[in-house]
């Protein structure tokens, strides 16, 4: 039979759908454990015994002294001669050059180390390095670092890889640098909307702090800037949480607000939380120091020294809006995006310069109410930057908000204090290096078994899920192991259980996204290990002889490398549109934190929402500076100032746009950018208007007067320092506008890098502008011979003025084909005209699976219930779809919400094939060449009118040509012409809904689908 219900019966079903979209916080905890010395209680009570702690926590640090070193000394000192030995010949201690020489040394050491009284020296040297390793706090190495007679000082990076210096490292406060120049974020509000904040964290404290960022004299901050307006401090709600203390605002942190509704209309607070502004997670803790955190700030964390702390922007005010909860189930905490909205818009009616939102979910579409909030925020004047995402390294992992372009999105990469581990192959020659890779998170680590040398063995059976055959050859040795099949553990004890001292995994290659190593989970483990990469692994595998070593000492640099975990482009939501927009670190980032749980006040947290805030402290800076400057204008100059001397997380291959946006944000070229690429509301509407991927969220009578004022409604068309195009058909020609911001009459002259395959022209070459002038210019682009169909290609675009750049990225996707991805006709017969853009020279036709009616089932579902339908899908079904339309439940407008949930075949143990939850009831799960057998589909009540709600579900089965369709198409393509596909059906039965799928062929096979609804109903 085709279909099977039981009467009256009801199923549970195996899930709901959230309330409105729900968001999760972007961020991955790392490095931090408890500290038991400093309670919470001391940290909130007495922050004098914290400042006291923190001073005597010492770390070890290397200081280079300017004196040359024995073996360079050259005798420029009157009365010391020289002890540089002469050519082929070894340096001679014993001279009684070198003695005195070793003395002078000795002594201009031991002056150095005076000047930090208590410091403990740990080495000398001053051989090949002169200079000595001492254990002394961060302000005393600070100390030493503006001696004159000291070169440089650094941190042991073998006692801790974590990035605290992420000002430094951004040039933030070198000469000339942004600090130095005054630009400190003076006077600018950032609003944090996040998880709150640790109100009494030092980073946060009204004090005084150096005029220009690290130098100058130290100055109070001013009353809270004429322009915000915002009042409140939301602490002390100690009915709810008795540790929640009272806390006064202040100059520097300037407002605090929670926002709960949205969460505590389904959920309840986790027992730790607070209802107040108060931060329990320390993720908000974390971003709102990072952004704007006090200069010269020193901590402790897991026990030892944290270093110099600072802010990007360190003279930002700090307004905290909190609408991230915790629950008691961890499932169950985030953001709602009713309290966000609500937060966005308190932010702006407040008068916030800048809003950091490193919050993110994994919708595409764009029509969130946080959304559309940051749209107006943007035209409101306010710079917003939100992470990226972490759902990397697969491609298309962005989402929303990131995925919008009237917000700033940050992709998170590695600095010069990220570091990784790699297996050291010494033999074959062929192989000699560091392979790179990641180690696993088993009990045992390479720190704890210590350095190791020995041959590498490949496992019998490779993958290492059974007992394995060659365990005579595996005692004591490093076992090599591929990816899959089995749990890591499995794999870790199997070679433990035949001897092995250490397990090395490489990845297995099967998909794209699995070539690169992970972080493997392995408890219940004996053995340390590793994951390199799938082609390293292939390597070893096909050779004999391999020796290798495993140490805690092999440290190899992630500097420059897009952080993993990093979500990519392109962007399904709207393939034009590059994103991320810019990269900044995001990997072990070093700032405060929340004490709850840990203890703990500063901690180091990775991801994409600890890049974010490092964008927003410097729209801090340019908007001190550039106080007339809109968002989008911002943006540009972040972006087209930004480096691009970046790779890809493992392997050699530079990082793209959809990586790296335009590239590692340089704060102190934005600020003279040169030229800037503006858009307004209006632009955005346009391209919301045009948006593929997207809902309509403005009427056709706007979008139409918008193309009558001259706005292009293609979504690459849109203003940004970026150009994508998602579909090339033969030839397409975006336009871009810029304003010149430089003094003065300034020339540009166009210099493309054409993505592969594509030629690419500007119109005009060369502008000549004076400042605050805009120019129009256009660029074509047209696909050759040489481009590659259904692939990304990059490059870039650059108006140049001698030492001045201003960098576009491209992306560009070359297509065979353009055209509709879904029809609609009405009818028992008709046609429809399918309009074809090619862009490919060759044969074309099409073919068509189906029209099948559906078979359709009449049922009513109980408030907050479900109903059971089986159905029966035949052999030789090619496309399976289970289907409901609004059209057919309840009244029929589209106000009722029903779900789908399929389960089947029932020969395979009824798994999970697919659920369906839009916000109305226009609902589908699909099955490309399903197992044939008996399916049970749940039809879920999730929000309807009262009372029962009758539905008809449908169920496609598509089993090639019907016989009840017509099609006439051209017969041949040339890159760039069009044509017309005419289709005709006749026989379908009325009251029906029926199906079928156009499948467009070149030489190739097929190339593009166009799916055909039929309602005869």
């Amino acid at each position: 039979m085709s279909f099977l219900r039981t009467p009256g019966s009801r199923a549970r079903p195996l899930g709901g759908k959230p309330i409105g979209r729900r968001f999760s916080l972007d961020f991955s905890a790392v490095f931090i454990t408890a500290l038991t010395t400093l309670s919470i209680h001391a940290f909130a009570n007495d922050q004098s015994s914290l400042t006291t702690t923190v001073e005597t926590k010492k770390k070890t640090y290397i200081v280079q002294l300017a004196d040359k070193p024995l073996i360079a000394y050259e005798g420029n000192i009157q009365g010391l001669a020289a002890t540089k030995p002469a050519r082929n010949k070894k340096l001679d201690l014993s001279s009684s050059a070198n003695k005195s020489y070793r003395s002078f040394l000795s002594e201009r050491r031991q002056q150095a180390l005076d000047s930090v009284p208590g410091a403990r020296k740990v080495h000398d040297y001053q051989v090949a390095f002169n200079g000595f390793a001492a254990q002394m706090t961060a302000k005393q190495a600070e100390a030493l670092r503006n001696r004159k007679d000291v070169l440089g000082v650094w941190e042991d990076q073998l006692m801790k890889t974590q990035t605290n210096s992420t000002y430094g490292y951004l040039g933030l406060d070198k000469t000339p640098g942004p600090w130095l120049l005054g630009a400190t974020g003076e006077d600018v509000v950032i609003g944090v909307i996040d998880s709150g904040i640790n109100p009494e964290h030092p980073s946060l404290e009204d004090t005084r702090t150096p005029k220009r960022g690290h130098h100058g004299r130290r100055i109070i901050y001013d009353a809270v800037p004429e322009g915000f307006t915002g009042t409140g401090c939301e602490f002390g709600n100690t009915e709810v949480n008795p540790d929640d203390l009272p806390f006064e605002c202040n100059n520097k942190l300037v407002k605090a607000q929670s926002f709960s509704d949205g969460f505590l209309s389904v959920n309840t607070l986790a027992d730790y939380e607070f209802l107040s502004a108060r931060d329990a997670d320390g993720h908000g803790t974390h971003t709102a120091t990072t952004a704007a955190g006090n200069y010269g700030v020193e901590g402790i964390m897991n026990g030892e020294a944290t270093g110099t702390l600072s802010g990007v922007a360190p003279r930002a005010r700090v307004a905290v809006y909190k609408v991230c909860w915790d629950a008691p189930d961890p499932d169950d905490s985030g953001c709602f995006s009713s309290d966000s909205m609500a937060a966005i818009d308190q932010a702006v009616a407040d008068g916030v310069d800048v809003i950091n939102f490193s919050v993110g979910g994994s919708s595409t579409l764009f029509n969130g109410p946080d959304d559309i909030a940051f749209l107006f925020a943007a035209d409101a004047g306010v710079f917003v930057a939100t992470s990226a995402g972490n759902s990397g390294p697969g491609n298309q992992t962005i989402g929303t908000p990131s995925g919008v372009p009237w917000i700033t999105a940050v992709g998170a990469t590695e600095d010069n204090q990220s570091f990784g581990t790699g297996l050291e192959v010494t033999a074959p020659s062929e192989l000699a290096g560091i392979l790179e890779g990641l180690q696993g998170s088993g009990p045992v680590q390479l720190a704890d078994s210590g350095a190791m040398v020995a041959d590498v063995v490949s496992a019998d059976p490779l993958n290492a899920c059974t007992p394995l055959t060659n365990a005579a050859d595996m005692d004591g040795k490093i076992a090599l192991v591929i990816r899959g099949a089995c749990a890591f553990s499995e794999k870790y004890n199997q070679a433990a259980g035949a001897g092995a001292s250490a397990i090395v995994v490489f990845n297995d290659g099967a998909t794209p996204d699995r070539i690169d190593p992970i972080t493997m989970s392995a408890p219940g483990t004996t053995i340390p290990g590793i994951m390199i990469r799938y082609p390293d692994g292939a390597a070893l595998v096909s050779t004999t002889g391999a020796v290798g070593s495993l140490s805690p000492d092999i440290q190899v640099s992630r500097d420059n490398r897009i952080a993993g975990f990093s979500s990519r482009g392109a962007n399904a939501g709207a393939p034009d549109i590059i994103k991320p927009d810019i990269a900044a670190p995001g990997v072990g980032i070093v700032a405060g934190i929340s004490p709850v749980g840990s203890g703990e006040t500063f901690g180091a947290l990775s991801g994409t929402s600890m890049a974010s805030p490092h964008i927003a402290g410097v729209m801090a800076l340019l908007k001190q500076v550039h106080p007339d400057w809109t968002p989008a204008m911002a943006r540009s100059a972040l972006m087209t100032t930004a480096r691009q001397n970046m790779k890809k997380s493992f392997g050699d291959e530079a990082a793209d746009p959809f990586d790296i946006g335009a590239g590692m944000v340089q704060p102190a070229n934005a600020f003279f950018p040169g030229l800037v690429y503006d858009a307004d509301l209006l632009d955005y509407f346009a391209f919301l208007c045009g948006a593929e991927n997207q809902p309509a969220l403005l009427p056709s009578s706007e979008c139409q007067a918008l193309q009558g004022f001259g706005y292009s409604l293609d979504s690459s068309d849109l203003n940004l320092p970026s150009i994508g195009i998602a579909e090339l058909v033969g030839s397409q020609t975006v336009t871009r506008r810029v304003t010149s911001v430089g003094k003065g009459t300034q020339w540009y002259w166009a210099d493309v890098e054409a993505p592969a395959g594509i030629h690419v022209s500007v119109s005009p070459r060369i502008l000549r502008l004076n400042e605050g002038e805009t120019a129009s210019f256009e660029v074509t682009f047209t696909a050759t011979s040489e481009a590659t169909v259904d692939e990304w290609a990059f490059g870039s675009l650059t108006w140049s003025q001698g030492f001045r750049e201003v960098r576009s990225p491209i992306a560009v996707k070359p297509v065979a084909i353009s055209v509709d991805s879904t029809m609609a006709g009405s009818g028992t017969e008709g046609s429809l005209q399918i309009p074809l853009a090619f862009g490919y020279e060759g044969t074309y036709s099409a073919t068509v699976n189906g029209i099948v009616e559906g078979l359709p089932y009449a049922d009513a579902v109980e408030d907050g219930g479900d109903s059971l339908i089986f159905f029966e899908v035949p052999a030789g079904t090619s496309f399976s779809r289970f289907a409901l339309f609004d059209g057919d439940v309840g009244a029929g407008d589209g106000a009722d919400d029903l779900d789908l949930q399929v389960l089947g075949p029932d020969v395979a143990g009824w798994p999970l094939v697919g659920s369906s939850g839009t916000p109305t009831s226009a609902e589908q799960v699909d099955m490309a060449n399903p197992q044939p057998g008996l399916y049970a589909v749940f039809v879920i009540d999730y929000a309807s009118a009262p009372g029962a709600t009758p539905f008809t579900l449908f169920n496609f089965n598509l089993q090639g040509d019907a016989s009840n369709t017509q099609l006439d198409a051209p017969a041949a393509a040339t890159v760039g012409g069009t044509g017309m596909l005419h289709m005709e059906w006749m026989g379908l039965n009325p009251g029906t809904r029926a199906l079928g799928i156009i499948q467009h062929q070149n030489e190739s096979g097929v190339i593009a689908t166009t799916e055909v609804s039929i309602n005869t109903r």
